[in-house]
């Protein structure tokens, strides 16, 4: 009689994965001393106003900042803090949320609990940080407990001040760590992909953005609400209250100065709305520096509204932009005691795209760094033509970090004439970044053996995304045990993809405990896809119920295969409507997989109907086995034809069973010859 054949889990490790973009940097100047060091304080002596964190609304008695309320992240911030202060070379713990979601409070207070005695020193925008290591180092005994160095609106901080994962090693060895915060859009726009088609991200220095961050929500949940409402005082109770915007942000009046701002035209003030217009639409197009009144002037006649209404006159337009609302802050802030510079609050958003005259102005204003990240920020707004226009200069005057970018992005529009020879230029110049980048093109380009010398002089410059790719580049040309070497050194300096393909190679080579201990390492850094091979492993080594942990949490993180295979576990283990919620998650996802086990999984149920539907939607996509155990389902509904039909296509793409059973049926029906040759 016909059979049910049934399929196994079919988890696949996965494959090691291709080329990450390169990592540059800007070229280095001579640092001074960092004289702002003077000023280090105890972290539990630090006041958090000074360190970043936004003014709060007053209340009734004009009281300043409420109590903290404990967030659910809290627990993670501490966790992590712990963490990076015991490891000898330091680290960083990156806080990220929405502007006013409570990020910079969060972090403060983990610090005050966790490394109270720490000193900490907080570097202004534009310090050079290269030669903070050293210093340190001399000043060890006036921080016995070591010190904390304090990065908030991290994206302000990046290229100039030299921080990559090298100095924040430098600086853990200096007794330092590294807590910083940045806004979740900015850390969205800078962060390097994990594809190979990281761009310049990368190439401005921004490799410490790889660092998985801890998320805080700008919605508070409602055990954080409960919470707000216990503290006893009255602005956090009315603002727990209010379930339209997350506490931190209405204690912040960000929903009020977003809102004064809408109305501004409808309200008279037409040109103090593209005032404060002009300076958020800068800051979005990459413009970290304050503007002056002048530069917001020059952009903000592109978003006054037609009349009516008519715009009022410039004076009375720029007071009503900088007025403070509600006894806090304006919607646009001064940088400066003279009030000289400006910013927009950084609440403000503003939606569409961004006018001409913004990417002009940016052009025209900035130099250097900062003119890398507008044509980063062009880039990633897919305005090929502005980031080239902010590139070249900078390309021409000899910037390492201009001519990769202008390189990588030639090379994507298919100029790779072009792209090749800006990307040699910087190469030829004996800078890591760039030779790492030149090495990438290479590769891409099937130019393995002239990409190899490239990647080694990278790599043994220690940059870790050259040891992860020359590591890749000896994998895919069979020298593995020089691949595991490469990989090993890029591990062992937290380059979180090389610690996935190393366990995978010792995985492959039956060295189980040492992969399993890479893996682990990379899961522990939020990678899910380490959490699912990690989950694959051990479910081969029988530790079934640590599988399934691993396979969940990674299936919490979105990794499509990891929902299949937690699906499989549970069904194995009887728990069928919990792995039918993981097949259906797996299956939005894009699993072909899921959609087969979905169909069995109803087939063994005896809901027909439903694993008709699944299968035929497996079979469609070209699965072999979907094609069968359909055929098995419509046999025993009588349905002979439609199952020879579906076993015939089954076996003509290969599957055994299928032929199997379509001989049987054949055979039946009296059609010898058929049978035979089935």
């Amino acid at each position: 009689m016909v059979d049910n054949r049934t399929r196994d889990n079919h988890g696949v490790s996965i494959q090691a994965r291709d080329i990450n973009g390169p990592i540059t940097v800007h070229p280095r100047t001579d640092a001074s001393v960092p004289g702002w060091v003077d000023t280090a304080l105890p972290v539990h002596r630090c006041d958090v106003g000074e360190l970043g964190v936004h003014n709060a609304l007053p209340g009734d008695e004009g009281e300043g900042l409420p109590p903290y309320v404990a967030r659910d992240v809290d627990e993670e911030i501490d966790r992590r803090l712990a963490a990076v202060s015991e490891a000898p070379r330091g680290g960083l713990v990156l806080v990220t949320g929405a502007s006013t979601s409570g990020k910079t409070r969060a972090l403060v207070e983990a610090l005050g609990r966790t490394l109270p005695d720490r000193m900490l020193v907080a570097p202004p925008e534009g310090a050079d940080l290269r030669a903070l290591p050293a210093w340190l180092g001399e000043r060890a005994e006036s921080a016995p407990q070591g010190w904390v160095v304090w990065l908030d609106d991290l994206e302000r901080h990046l290229g100039s001040s030299g921080l990559t994962p090298t100095l924040v090693a430098e600086l853990g060895l200096a007794g330092a760590v590294v807590a910083a915060t940045i806004r979740r859009n900015h850390l969205e726009a800078l962060r390097p992909s994990p594809t190979d088609r990281a761009f310049t991200a990368e190439g401005v220095g921004y490799a410490v953005l790889k660092t998985p961050p801890v998320v805080v929500e700008r919605r508070w949940n409602p055990q954080e609400r409960d919470r707000a409402r216990a503290s006893g005082d009255e602005r956090l109770v009315q603002a727990a209250d209010d379930e339209r915007f997350g506490v931190a942000e209405q204690l912040a009046a960000g929903p009020l100065l977003q809102q004064a701002w809408n109305g501004g035209p409808d309200g008279g003030h037409a040109r103090g709305y593209a005032l404060v217009a002009a300076a958020v639409g800068l800051a979005e197009a990459g413009v970290s520096s304050p503007l002056t009144r002048e530069q917001i002037q020059a952009v903000h006649v592109a978003y006054l509204p037609a009349p009516p209404p008519l715009p009022e006159e410039d004076d009375q337009a720029w007071e009503w932009a900088t007025c403070p609302r509600s006894g806090m802050a304006g919607l646009l802030v001064p940088a400066d005691h003279e009030g000289r510079r400006w910013r927009a609050f950084d609440y403000l958003t503003h939606q569409g795209p961004l006018p001409e005259a913004v990417w002009r102005t940016a052009l025209e204003t900035t130099t250097g760094q900062e003119r890398l990240d507008v044509g980063l920020t062009a880039h990633s707004a897919d305005l090929y033509d502005v980031a080239e226009a902010a590139w070249t200069p900078l390309a021409e005057q000899g910037y390492n970090a201009a001519m990769v970018d202008l390189g990588l992005l030639l090379e994507e529009v298919g100029r790779v004439g072009e792209a090749e020879a800006w990307l040699r230029r910087a190469a030829g110049k004996g800078e890591i970044n760039a030779m790492h980048a030149f090495g990438i093109l290479l590769y891409r380009s099937g130019r393995l053996e002239e990409a190899e010398p490239w990647y080694r002089r990278a790599a043994e410059g220690g940059l870790a995304g050259a040891m992860f790719n020359f590591g890749l580049l000896l994998q895919e040309v069979g020298r593995l045990e020089e691949a595991e070497s490469w990989y090993r050194r890029a591990a062992d300096v937290d380059e979180i993809d090389a610690m996935g393909n190393l366990a995978i190679l010792l995985s492959r080579s039956g060295r189980f405990g040492e992969a399993e201990s890479w893996y682990r390492r990379a899961a522990e850094k939020g990678r899910s896809d380490a959490m699912f091979n990690l989950g694959l492993l051990l479910k081969g080594l029988g530790r079934d119920g640590e599988a399934e942990a691993w396979f969940r949490w990674a299936a919490e993180e979105g990794e499509v295969k990891a929902m299949n295979n937690l699906g499989l576990m549970l069904e194995e283990a009887g728990r069928i409507g919990e792995a039918e919620a993981w097949y259906r998650r797996a299956v939005d996802g894009g699993d072909t997989e899921a959609v087969f086990n979905l169909g069995l999984l109803m087939h063994r149920e005896g809901r027909s109907k439903g694993a008709e539907e699944w299968y035929r939607r497996a079979a469609a996509e070209g699965d072999p086995g979907a094609m069968s155990n359909l055929g098995v389902l419509l046999n025993d509904a009588g349905r002979v034809e439609e199952a020879v039909s579906w076993f015939r296509q089954a076996a003509d793409a290969g599957h055994p069973g299928a032929a199997h059973n379509l001989a049987v049926l054949l055979g039946e029906a009296g059609r010898g010859r058929e049978t035979e040759a089935w």
